[in-house]
């Protein structure tokens, strides 16, 4: 594991991001793990957490391959513009951008906060975890409405690695869509392999993701 996994993963534990046990998701599946990125709202976690994503964008795509740092509202808000500071620290000036759950009518109306989204642009989106992809979709949508842009890279921070409702890879399906890549800080397989002994899972858990990873992974 790579020291900003390593860091993650850390920071995710301390925080109370991960939680492992038994909960049911959206989707309705049982799931033996939870994660939930709202509990990064101190200072301290959201530096932290913009370091890590500067990291893993630094290292899978040059930043001359995009222009624009987007993350949907509202979790997103404060993701786009931590991560684009954390950006400018390593020389890397970009803009950022998120969006407005209901279009404003007065003032800087419009449907977008930020960099101005322009043709030509390109942009990578930022998001807490891929499930179904539907979230992102939304947002691809917003922007393709607004101007001819592209998406080089979508950045996460835990692959769940599932199928979708057809039972398909629901990043591989994404990808494919949308001509892009999918790039995760973590995966679920990893934070198990790295976790299992200790404190933290407990061999009943480690069961139940087993069973779980055979059922609905990918």
């Amino acid at each position: 594991m790579e020291k900003y996994q390593q860091d993650f993963l850390d920071l995710a534990i301390y925080a109370g991001a991960l939680k492992f046990g038994s909960f049911t998701l959206k989707s309705g599946r049982v799931s033996p793990y939870f994660f939930s990125s709202g509990v990064f709202y101190t200072g301290e976690f959201t530096s932290a957490l913009a370091g890590v994503f500067a990291e893993l964008i630094c290292r899978k795509l040059p930043p001359e391959k995009y222009d624009i740092v987007f993350a949907p509202a509202y979790k997103g808000i404060p993701l786009c513009v931590s991560v684009c500071m954390a950006l400018a620290k390593k020389g890397i000036n970009k803009g950022w951008c998120f969006n407005r759950k209901e279009e404003k009518k007065h003032g800087d109306a419009g449907v977008f906060v930020g960099a101005p989204i322009k043709d030509g642009d390109r942009i990578i989106l930022l998001d807490d975890v891929f499930t179904t992809g539907g979230a992102k979709e939304e947002a691809m949508a917003q922007l393709l409405s607004a101007a001819k842009v592209s998406f080089p890279a979508v950045f996460i921070l835990l692959d769940r690695q599932e199928k979708d409702a057809e039972g398909k890879n629901a990043i591989a399906e994404f990808e494919k869509k949308h001509s892009t890549r999918v790039y995760s800080v973590i995966t679920a397989q990893e934070i198990f392999e790295h976790l299992k002994g200790t404190k933290h899972i407990s061999e009943d858990v480690l069961k139940a993701y087993r069973a779980y990873r055979k059922q609905y992974g990918v």
